[in-house]
């Protein structure tokens, strides 16, 4: 937010005679916001009201240039040379810097005992984090992807529950990201599950 955006049209040496159209679609609207064209002669070009002082269209390439970009400018921006002739479509999504996503915080689960055909005690954890616009909280093995959730839902917290052996030398870590940025939580295995698993009188915990 507050940031300049390109939408490189991907042209080189536009004819000086093309008709070029820049259409905005946001959720409640959609928009011409910048027409270049050669009446009698002259090039004229034209911006809406809202992007007038932030809009700067290249002839050349038919890219155009976005200054002080915020959330409302989110949305589909499509480009027609003359006409329907040549039409590409780009999405953009703003985001504010403090869209950050917060770091996870890793807990200990009420676990049950080890079955019979368990290979020994298993620990319980849970990894949570404040949810948000397009948040996603995943559980790692090393670099290996254990399991994922997200949700539109944005009044509730994110949370992945994992569950190990009480021996398990592997390094694994909770990730909270969105578009703008990730934060990572390593489980400490043997503050959470070894700690405490040779005290008498800890029934139920690891």
């Amino acid at each position: 937010m507050g940031e300049t955006v390109t939408l490189h049209a991907g042209f080189m040496g536009l004819q000086s005679n093309v008709q070029i159209q820049w259409f905005h679609r946001s959720v409640d609207a959609n928009i011409i916001i910048a027409q270049s064209q050669v009446l009698r002669g002259e090039i004229k070009t034209d911006y809406s009201d809202r992007f007038r002082d932030r809009l700067q269209l290249d002839r050349q390439t038919g890219s155009i240039t976005i200054r002080n970009i915020s959330i409302t400018d989110s949305g589909i921006y499509r480009l027609r040379i003359n006409g329907e002739i040549s039409e590409k479509r780009f999405r953009v999504t703003v985001y504010v810097l403090s869209a950050a996503v917060p770091a996870p915080l890793i807990g200990k689960k009420q676990s049950h005992s080890a079955g019979s055909g368990s290979s020994g005690p298993k620990c319980s954890v849970v990894c949570s984090v404040e949810n948000g616009r397009d948040v996603t909280l995943s559980w790692y093995k090393g670099k290996e992807i254990l399991n994922q959730t997200s949700s539109p839902d944005l009044n509730i917290n994110l949370s992945l529950s994992l569950e190990i052996e009480d021996q398990d030398n592997n390094t694994y870590n909770c990730v909270a990201d969105n578009p703008v940025s990730n934060q990572t939580t390593q489980l400490n295995v043997t503050e959470l599950c070894n700690k405490s698993g040779s005290t008498s009188g800890h029934t139920g915990n690891c």
